[in-house]
């Protein structure tokens, strides 16, 4: 598994970067994160999980904080803080992961579909 080797929280510039150990950069738009948080309160306890269009584009991040040694816990600036994001789901999530470009649509098992 890809794993990160820095991770830097960009206030001004709304982003999330995170450097990993095979060379590649995801720059990551805060709205973004918050579309694919993860947690069963947003994507319910089934197979498929989906982007939500955020109700507040200009989102930011109050805090940040290691999960263990596999993952971040999020705090947004809407309150939502319950998504904790796995350095594989953020990897997967990113825009240099197959297919390329920031992903709109859903995961279904092992695959995403728009």
């Amino acid at each position: 598994m890809t794993q990160p080797v820095d991770v830097a929280l960009s206030r001004s510039q709304g982003t999330l970067t995170i450097e990993w150990d095979d060379g590649n950069r995801s720059r990551l738009p805060i709205a973004y994160l918050r579309g694919w948080c993860p947690c069963a309160a947003c994507q319910g306890h089934g197979t498929v999980v989906e982007f939500h269009e955020p109700s507040q584009p200009d989102l930011g991040i109050e805090l940040m904080a290691e999960a263990g040694s596999y993952a971040l816990h999020l705090r947004f600036t809407d309150g939502h803080d319950s998504g904790i994001y796995t350095w594989t789901w953020l990897r997967r999530i990113a825009p240099e992961s197959a297919p390329e470009g920031y992903k709109k649509g859903r995961f279904v098992a092992d695959g995403f579909s728009s």
